[in-house]
């Protein structure tokens, strides 16, 4: 069966001097632009709340205050238009999300910030793609290099968005276009999947896959950080360090990427469903001992991988609760050992006498319970 699915291609970009200096100037824009609406907002939220009268944000707002923007900034105007609107969509986006409960209230975006980016809707002939150039308009044309089953997708598909993003000193197309895939073949078989800390997941078929071995590129990143820090701010010697930390940070960064797609494309070509607890990561970046290593494995981008291949290759991802006690459970009879603890990691049931190493035991619990819903769903449906 083939499936119509929107796909992000992420290409690298070279620009000149003037236009490195075009495509900074419509990042500042939309930074610009995102503070000076957000500001706004919220000082006239203030003043209509005190006259006893609330003013909720949607496009029409917010939209007239990018407006009184141009007229109070003219450098706005000669900005490309279609970024400039996206920003106060983004934002509307965010402030729906926040009173919904899903998301903390919309923050101002730092220059510092070592992200940076701003996205051009398509709209008629703005955005042509050719095999080696990006034609944006009020933009230019600008260089691009990618692979051939990039290029051919390129051709061959119908163009969304292009976000332009600078990130740790290089800059990137992110290309959204609108494809097709063909959804896998059913295998018969299920897995769950207890993610952790030592290992980057268990899999309740006893298999484990181990976390990168990202010490080098981690020395590395420190010494020139360290470096950075002793040397003037923009002098000649301060930007070679700086193009030598950023060049091991996207190397670290390329190096998880890399293992996390081949990690999840082999989940979603060999089971049919996959089911993981629904963990609370933010919660856990609180506590100490655990923010480094989980900035590092980044949990949350390969849960995101799996999730939305699932959804393009006609598989089933489920997320079980994040209190469902998936550790202290015994898969074979049930029984639930409530004293069991963070640094025992293996137990045998006082019932059934089975012993059970804990993350196996959890991701086979968590299987189990994953059909449970998948089972109840089908039912009610």
């Amino acid at each position: 069966m083939v499936k119509s699915i929107n796909k992000g291609l992420k290409v690298e970009i070279f620009p000149d001097k003037s236009m490195e200096h075009v495509l900074n100037q419509n990042i500042g824009n939309a930074r610009f632009i995102w503070n000076n609406i957000l500001a706004q907002y919220n000082y006239l939220y203030k003043l209509f709340n005190f006259h006893g009268h609330p003013l909720n944000p949607n496009i029409n707002n917010l939209n007239a205050i990018l407006k009184m923007l141009k007229q109070e900034h003219p450098f706005l105007r000669q900005g490309e238009s279609t970024s400039q609107q996206q920003v106060f969509r983004d934002l509307n986006k965010a402030f729906t999300r926040f009173f919904k409960g899903k998301s903390a209230y919309p923050k101002f975006k730092s220059k510092k910030n070592p992200k940076q980016s701003f996205r051009i809707q398509k709209n008629g002939n703005n955005i042509r793609i050719t095999n080696r150039r990006i034609r944006l308009a009020k933009i230019g044309f600008v260089h691009y290099r990618t692979s051939k089953k990039y290029r051919k997708l390129l051709k061959t598909s119908k163009i969304n968005n292009v976000t332009i993003k600078k990130e740790n000193g290089k800059y990137y197309a992110v290309i959204n276009i609108k494809t097709s895939v063909y959804e896998l073949e059913h295998s018969g078989e299920n897995i769950g999947i207890d993610l952790g800390l030592k290992n980057l997941a268990t899999l309740s078929n006893g298999q484990e896959i181990i976390n990168l071995d990202l010490k080098y590129e981690d020395r590395m990143i420190s010494k020139y950080q360290k470096k950075l820090n002793r040397q003037k701010y923009m002098s000649k010697n301060y930007q070679k360090t700086l193009e030598k930390y950023h060049k091991w940070l996207n190397r670290k960064n390329n190096k998880i990427q890399n293992a996390y797609h081949q990690f999840s494309k082999y989940l979603v070509k060999n089971y049919d469903i996959i089911a993981m607890e629904n963990l609370n990561i933010k919660g856990m970046f609180q506590n100490k001992k655990w923010s480094p290593k989980l900035q590092t494995i980044g949990l949350y981008k390969l849960l995101n991988m799996i999730k939305y291949k699932c959804e393009w290759y006609g598989k089933t991802f489920i997320q079980i609760d994040r209190f469902y006690p998936s550790s202290k459970k015994c898969n074979i009879c049930g029984y639930q050992k409530n004293d069991l603890t963070l640094d025992i990691r293996e137990w045998t049931c006082p019932i059934c006498n089975t012993h059970h190493q804990r993350d196996i035991n959890a991701a086979i619990n968590i299987l189990n319970e994953g059909i449970r819903i998948q089972k109840e769903n089908t039912v009610t449906t």
